[in-house]
């Protein structure tokens, strides 16, 4: 498997310096001096050599297993996602995106065939309300790259368009709608939420589109913008008193979630950045493993899959994240991953997908850590930062 940002780094000359540190550090043993030499210069070595030895005695990485390198790891993914940019149909769609406009529906028809009315609607919305990527492209890009790469993959059941149309959908709901309070002031108006699935997702696709949106970030945009007009902070306390006022609401579908919402929040311990926290909880505990549940009982792994295509495009585009943000991302792809391996498919593509996705993780976590190792300047803090950044990535380079 090629990575791109690691074969970059790989053109520095002191990249095999850099990644034997990196090798050490995770062994829990502190690089010999003649390496650090190497890469920091003799004035520089021993101070940082002193900074690993005090980081590595209170580190908990002796009795770690490293998690392994598969250099031969598919990369279907990856390729599929180059190959589908040749084809002229998905140049001009996604030329049309980038421009701000909205696709014909005879050009969607080669991704998303019988759906390319419906697909078209949705790109229309994006580019109304003219919402942007991090990268300030078109938030569409990520949809149609998604779509575009499941067809390219031939996930699509023989003669139809249902999963590439299904991926191509699957962030319209939590992007799309925003939830408004209901008719008597208290809780969600979840009509709205009904009328905007009917209106805008086709019928045969409304199972697997709501499977694949996170409907805990939906529910919290929700209480969040309540609680900002009431000029209220966005504490746990103040999120679990929002929920309880939903329950008792019990809005339709979106009851399941709220009622497991407040479980997880009421058992959580959070101290601060409480909205980031409760976010991310919800995410791994609640989100991911609703997807996963719905692979399991349906017996049908291609939702999966598509969130995993989705997670490896959210990857391939992380250059213009926070630090942190892309750190997240990377722990994303690493628990649909585990997630993935504990279902134990003896399905082939399903099990190299799920390779491909770990190992990028994995190269992703070691290009992070590697740039700040090859900083010319300010060493002693980029080698802290590593260090640092290296304990938010455990669940990547380690194996439990």
């Amino acid at each position: 498997m090629i990575n791109s940002d690691i074969e970059l780094l790989k053109s520095q000359k002191n990249f095999k310096t850099a990644f034997s540190i990196l090798q050490d550090v995770l062994n829990g043993r502190c690089p010999e001096l003649i390496l650090l030499e190497r890469l920091y210069g003799g004035k520089k070595a021993k101070i940082i050599q002193a900074i690993i030895k005090e980081y590595l005695i209170n580190a908990d990485f002796k009795n770690r297993i490293v998690r392994a390198t598969n250099d031969d790891a598919p990369m279907e993914i990856a390729l599929a996602r180059r190959e589908v940019e040749n084809d002229a149909n998905y140049q001009k769609i996604h030329a049309a995106i980038l421009l701000d406009k909205v696709p014909e529906v005879k050009t969607l028809e080669t991704f998303y065939g019988e759906y390319a009315a419906a697909v078209r609607r949705i790109l229309e919305l994006y580019a109304e309300l003219n919402l942007k990527r991090k990268c300030e492209i078109s938030a569409s890009s990520h949809l149609n790259r998604v779509g575009a790469c499941v067809f390219q993959l031939k996930m699509n059941d023989t003669g139809k368009y249902n999963y590439s149309s299904t991926a191509v959908m699957h962030d319209s709901i939590e992007d799309l709608l925003r939830l408004t309070t209901s008719k008597n002031g208290k809780g969600i108006d979840a009509d709205k939420y009904n009328a905007f699935i009917d209106d805008y997702i086709p019928e045969d696709l409304q199972n697997g589109v709501k499977i694949l949106t996170n409907h805990y970030n939906l529910i919290i945009s929700f209480i969040t913008g309540k609680l900002k007009e009431e000029d209220k902070a966005f504490s746990s306390k103040n999120i679990l008193a929002e929920l309880h006022t939903i329950e008792k609401q019990k809005p339709a579908e979106l009851i399941k979630y709220v009622s497991k919402m407040i479980e997880l929040i009421a058992k959580i311990e959070v101290e601060e950045n409480e909205l980031d926290t409760i976010k991310w909880e919800c995410y791994k505990n609640l989100y991911l493993e609703g997807i996963a549940h719905s692979t399991v009982l349906k017996d049908d792994h291609r939702i999966y899959e598509i969130k995993g295509v989705d997670l490896s495009d959210n990857s391939h585009g992380k250059g213009s994240l926070s630090i942190d943000a892309r750190i997240r991302n990377i722990n994303k792809n690493l628990m649909w991953g585990i997630k993935g391996y504990a279902m134990q498919s003896s399905w082939k593509p399903f099990n190299d997908h799920i390779e491909e996705v770990v190992q990028d993780a994995l190269f992703s976590a070691e290009f992070i850590i590697l740039s700040d190792l090859l900083k010319p300047d300010s060493s002693m803090d980029f080698m802290m930062s590593t260090l640092l950044k290296i304990e938010k990535l455990e669940n990547v380079f380690f194996v439990k």
